[in-house]
């Protein structure tokens, strides 16, 4: 890795050291990030499918299931819940 051969750490210590900086593994940080462009593009009324792939994910329902996991609800139904509120203000 590039980054082990500019900081001469292990990929453990530069883990470590993310972990130290960000309070989170590299790894949920960029999941995190992902979901965060996710939910952008969902509030521009973009296609679920599309979120998805633009998103980074491999398909919707791999999308679907970090959503899930990350918010506690599905993409669709945060858009849903989502239309509701700006129909209310």
């Amino acid at each position: 890795m590039e980054l082990e051969s500019l900081t001469g750490l292990t990929r453990y210590d530069l883990a470590r050291q993310f972990r130290i900086m960000f309070g989170t593994s590299p790894y949920r940080y960029l999941l995190m990030r992902r979901l965060d462009y996710a939910r952008e593009r969902i509030h521009q009324k973009r296609p679920l499918v599309e979120v998805a792939y633009d998103s980074g994910f491999a398909d919707q329902a791999h999308f679907t299931r970090a959503f899930k996991s990350a918010y506690g609800l599905t993409p669709a139904r945060y858009r849903a819940l989502r239309a509701g509120q700006e129909c209310l203000a």
